[in-house]
This record gives structure tokens, sequence and C-alpha cells, in this order.
């Protein structure tokens, strides 16, 4: 009798941690589809488009601290859109709001062509040290903002030239 109750609980432990296993898959499965979802923006002349988070990079330079957005941005329109990148704000817990950079790499205007698909338009902004602290989000549209990190605390602090990649809110 003893051999099958150690049986007996040993494989209730096996199934609870799995159902266990499961639902954390479940979970993270889950966020990432929330952080990689479709959103359709409308412009202030009313023109349409749809914005798609692919991948955010945080980082540390000696400069400050450096936040990468990689964007999916979709026309469905049979006509070509012009976007400022002034017009995608970054804005974290304390309220505070930047720019994208527009240097020599990033043209100031973004093109979407007629019925077409641009699939990894970067958005760079240097950011205070504190802006991971809590909440960021990026204003894309009237009044539309997407939640690119929760409210939780940075796990680990990233150091002087460290770069990580991040796709979903919890960092």
């Amino acid at each position: 009798m003893n051999r099958r109750l150690k049986y007996l609980v040993g494989a209730i432990v096996l199934v609870v941690i799995g159902m266990s296993l499961g639902l954390l898959a479940l979970l993270r499965v889950q966020e990432a589809r929330e952080f990689h979802r479709r959103h359709p923006v409308q412009t202030y002349g009313g023109t349409n488009y749809v914005v798609q988070l692919m991948d955010v990079v945080a980082g540390r330079a000696e400069a400050g601290c450096l936040l990468l957005v990689y964007l999916r941005l979709q026309n469905p329109n049979p006509y070509e859109v012009t976007l400022s990148r002034n017009w995608f704000v970054l804005v974290d817990h304390a309220k505070g709001h930047y720019l994208p950079s527009t240097t020599s790499t990033q043209p100031e205007l973004i093109k979407l062509p007629a019925n077409g698909v641009l699939d990894r338009e970067m958005l760079s902004f240097t950011v205070a040290d504190d802006a991971f602290a809590g909440t960021v989000a990026l204003l894309v549209g009237q009044n539309q903002m997407l939640l690119i990190k929760d409210a939780a605390p940075v796990e680990a602090p990233l150091r002087n030239g460290e770069f990580r990649s991040f796709q979903r809110r919890h960092w």
C-alpha cells in the first residue's frame, strides 16, 4: 500500500507541475499576442493606417537611455500616405514626452505606399534614466496610445552598453 501511495503522490505532483507550466506558457503566448496586436489609427486629416508593434529594444549608452521601437505600418488606402515621425510620441510614467530622433539615417517623413506595408520601421528615442521605472506608451494617433511597458519596474537594470530586446510588456 505504501508503494502505491508514493506513485499516486508522484503522479499528482507531475500533473500539477505540467498544468502549471502549461498555464504559464498560455499566459506568455496571450501576452505576446496582445503586444503584437494590430491597431487601426486615423490621422487628424482623416486618413487611416494600421500600426503593429514588432519589437522594442531598450538600452543604455554613455549619452543616456535609448529605446528603439520597431513598427509594422500598413496602408489600406489606394493612395500613398505620408506620416511625420513627430506624430509618434513616447510618454513615460512621469508624463515625460519624447520625440523620435530624426538623424541622417531616419528621414523626418514616413511614406506608406498605396495598399502597401512597411515591415520594420524604426523609431529611436533618447529617454531619461528613470523612464523605464514605470509605464511607457507610444502615442500613435489622435489620443490613441500603445502600451509598450507595463507599470512593473525593470527586473534587471541595464548596464552601460547593454541592449535588450522585448516582445511583451513586462520587462
